[in-house]
């Protein structure tokens, strides 16, 4: 579970008669926040994450930019596959390679893009654990912010990875 940052702090009438409320509580999370930065170390954001301490990255191989465009195009080949897979995508203990799926299938869609790049990653996003019904939402939302007409390419590609 993450960490996270709440009190129930009982309200009561201090003396001038005014009730603890939600802004009271706000200011008790900031103040931990505040030293949990400059006593213990922990930088906000760092504490959702302790849950994750002891997740190792996993690392990505990947060669499809070499074994297409290896010779063609040699330094975007090695982009493709040593730098976007090698190191981005290998830094699933910062972000979890569903979450990062999640994200590579939101902004292909977004952008329009419908064609084998979009099949791939909609494949990986099933195979990093993002649920039929999850994608069926995410392409839904999608519909609504970034084209209709985007949602419903999207959708062909992912009722034949998910039904396949």
């Amino acid at each position: 579970m993450a960490f996270q940052i709440c009190y129930d702090i009982p309200k009561r009438e201090p003396e001038g008669g005014i009730m603890m409320d939600e802004r009271l509580k706000q200011f008790a999370g900031f103040a931990l926040a505040l030293v949990m930065t400059t006593c213990m170390g922990i930088h906000y954001g760092e504490a959702a994450a302790m849950e994750n301490e002891t997740k190792k990255p996993v690392k990505i191989v990947q060669t499809a930019g070499r074994d297409v465009l290896g010779e063609f195009a040699p330094e975007f080949a090695r982009y493709n596959d040593d730098i976007l897979f090698g190191e981005v995508w290998s830094a699933n203990d910062k972000l979890s390679l569903h979450d990062r799926s999640i994200v590579t299938v939101s902004a292909l869609i977004s952008q329009g893009i419908t064609d084998s790049s979009l099949k791939y990653h909609i494949t990986s996003a099933r195979n990093n654990g993002v649920t039929k019904e999850e994608m069926v939402q995410i392409i839904t939302q999608l519909g609504f912010y970034a084209g209709w007409p985007k949602a419903w390419a999207a959708f062909r590609l992912a009722k034949e990875v998910y039904e396949a």
